[in-house]
């Protein structure tokens, strides 16, 4: 199974997924460098394509449960899915398929903003 993670500093992280098996993304895999501690992370958009089913959990706890394709998007009204928000993210693809995971972070930072 392959994986790529696409982080941004004070921003998103997107985690895209290919293949048959299981990924683990740890908190610390969101962070754009040593600066960014990530305490918890929400789920903002879910786009897949699967021929199975794709599964995402967090600390063994079944957080969604997608077949076929589409694009889940509860942030653009208002909400996102924050079960577990402080555990690891489990993406599960059976069979085949690909998911595009958009979360949004809490952070901290060593060094803090400053001139703003």
């Amino acid at each position: 199974m392959a994986f790529e993670i696409t982080n941004s500093l004070r921003s998103a992280s997107i985690i895209r997924v290919v293949d048959a098996g299981t990924t683990n993304v740890t908190l610390a895999n969101l962070a754009k460098d040593a600066n960014e501690t990530v305490t918890s992370a929400t789920i903002k958009r879910v786009m897949w394509s699967t021929n199975g089913s794709i599964s995402i959990t967090r600390d063994g706890v079944p957080i969604l449960a997608l077949h076929g394709q589409g694009d889940l998007k509860p942030s653009e009204s208002g909400h996102v899915i924050a079960n577990n928000s402080t555990a690891n993210i489990a993406v599960t693809i059976v069979t085949g398929g690909s998911a595009i995971i958009e979360v949004s972070k809490e952070t901290t930072y060593t060094t803090p903003l400053t001139g703003i």
